[in-house]
């Protein structure tokens, strides 16, 4: 029958942090083997105890090891057979003796060969004992021709070291995170770099259900469905999504894998690699952001063009100062599209910048703009053009400038430490919102707003269009008041 008290004295010994006087854990503690406890009465068979040989061995500290399961020792090559046979004894309650192959915490492979002993007290399983023996150099050696010195021994050695570090440095180098799920348990194994592609650090925990709840929820559908393909198809598995990192950042993940099936076609193991596409999907983003830009503009520039014809046919002028007039409008069309290209000046003045974008639409003296001149940044420039041009250009085709009568207004201030910016059109025809938002409007809402590091927005009154742009003073010229900001009335 069991006696509490020496119970309760075996949890203390082993859960202590410091050495005791007890021969038999003063002798775990000294010996050069690796040994480990773990504790099946708890959650996932946490390891509760390792000696000081066991972190020479894996370079993980007691800290970093105990309450973690063993298997954190695995890695993308070791063998899931193995790990079922060990996997099966402890659950079945029998010693076992298996070769592994583990992983240390510096991300090298060793040969681990792996006794684990149940400990019992009574009928009630108590402890699990486990010792550990790097082989490598006997599993090397097995692979060594008869008679083999030891100096051919270690050449061996020398060169799997480095073909390993050569792997190593390939994959960290490509970005490359290497995994392993075992499919009909749902066990995921994954490398160090694999699980700082998902934002995880080496020693953090990250099995299949961590995986899958990272997935976007969007994006978790298509994953489950080109899954469910692979692994009834020919297992190529293949597939970019989006995740959701511990911090709450979003991130762009590109996996690909091959399955291994059994002679019935069942899946027993998926192997792949993991990549953070981020960069690349982004650029791809900006890529298709410009080529709509390009399109939407060229569109813009033929309505702009056909609207100063028809407003310069209305003048009814001799067809030779008809001409004049058109191509100097054109002209002055052509000098607003170059302020978008040249990149030869980091500041710019603000007035000659509205100027100069909003010269084309204003032949007769119906846009009228106030407030102080100052410096701003080239992008600010650009960006301000391309939204001004966007405004006039929508005031030409359905708003106040569509007719005779309409006027608009621009106005600037600064407040503080704040600059605002507004458009109103007066005199045009009663406006209706639109039903949904087009390219154009989401250019001078969101594209300026997030280069002036504020906020943008169109108001759709049935008087006129409004616009108002929001931002920081030192957004828009790169420094702060007293700081080389030039202002003038």
């Amino acid at each position: 029958m069991s006696n509490p008290s020496e119970d309760r004295r075996i949890d203390l010994e082993i859960h202590r942090a410091k050495a005791s006087s007890d021969p038999f854990a003063a002798a775990m503690r000294a010996t050069r083997m690796p040994m480990l406890i773990t504790d099946p009465r708890q959650p996932d068979n946490p390891i509760v105890f390792v000696n000081d040989a066991f972190a020479r061995l894996t370079g993980y500290t007691r800290a970093e090891t105990l309450g973690r399961n063993c298997r954190f020792l695995q890695g993308p090559g070791t063998n899931v057979e193995d790990v079922d046979r060990m996997r099966q004894a402890i659950a079945d309650r029998v010693p076992v003796e298996v070769e592994l192959l583990n992983y240390k915490k510096d991300g090298s492979i060793f040969w681990n060969r792996v006794l684990v002993s149940p400990v019992f007290d009574g009928d009630d399983l108590t402890y699990f004992f486990a010792s550990q023996l790097d082989v490598t150099r006997d599993r090397i050696g097995g692979l060594a021709p008869d008679g083999a010195d030891e100096s051919e021994m270690q050449r061996r050695i020398a060169d799997l070291t480095a073909a390993e570090e050569r792997l190593h440095f390939t994959l960290k180098a490509g970005g490359l995170g290497t995994w392993t799920l075992d499919v009909p348990n749902q066990r995921l194994v994954v490398s160090a770099l694999c699980k700082a592609n998902f934002g995880r650090g080496p020693s953090d925990e990250f099995g299949y259900q961590d995986l899958q709840s990272s997935i976007h929820p969007e994006d978790y559908p298509r994953w489950q469905q080109t899954l469910r393909a692979a692994l009834e198809g020919d297992g190529e598995f293949h597939i970019e999504y989006r995740i959701n990192l511990p911090t709450g950042d979003l991130r762009w993940i590109e996996i690909r894998a091959q399955t291994r099936f059994d002679d019935q076609h069942r899946p027993l193991t998926m192997s792949g690699i993991s990549l953070d596409i981020t960069e690349r999907k982004e650029a791809e983003a900006y890529r298709m952001l410009v080529t709509q830009e390009m399109g939407h503009r060229i569109k813009n520039t033929l309505a702009t063009v056909q609207s100063i014809v028809s407003q310069s046919l209305r003048a009814e002028l001799p067809s030779n100062e008809l001409r004049k007039v058109v191509a100097e409008r054109i002209e002055a069309l052509s000098g607003a599209h170059d302020i978008l290209a040249e990149d030869d000046w980091d500041v710019a003045g603000l007035r000659q910048t509205i100027e100069r974008a909003l010269r084309p639409f204003n032949a007769d003296g119906r846009i009228h703009y106030f407030g102080p001149d100052m410096e701003i940044r080239h992008a600010v420039s650009s960006t301000l053009t391309l939204a001004l041009h966007e405004l006039a250009t929508n005031a030409v085709k359905y708003g106040a400038l569509s007719g005779d009568d309409g006027r608009v207004r621009v106005e600037w201030s600064l407040q503080e430490e704040d600059f605002v910016l507004t458009w109103d059109e007066i005199g045009g025809p009663p406006v209706t919102p639109p039903t949904r938002t087009g390219f154009g409007s989401r250019m001078i809402e969101k594209v300026l707003s997030a280069t002036v590091e504020g906020s943008a927005t169109v108001d759709y009154r049935r008087q006129g269009v409004h616009y108002e742009l929001r931002a920081p003073l030192m957004a828009l010229s790169g420094s702060g008041p007293g700081r080389g900001l030039s202002i003038s009335k």
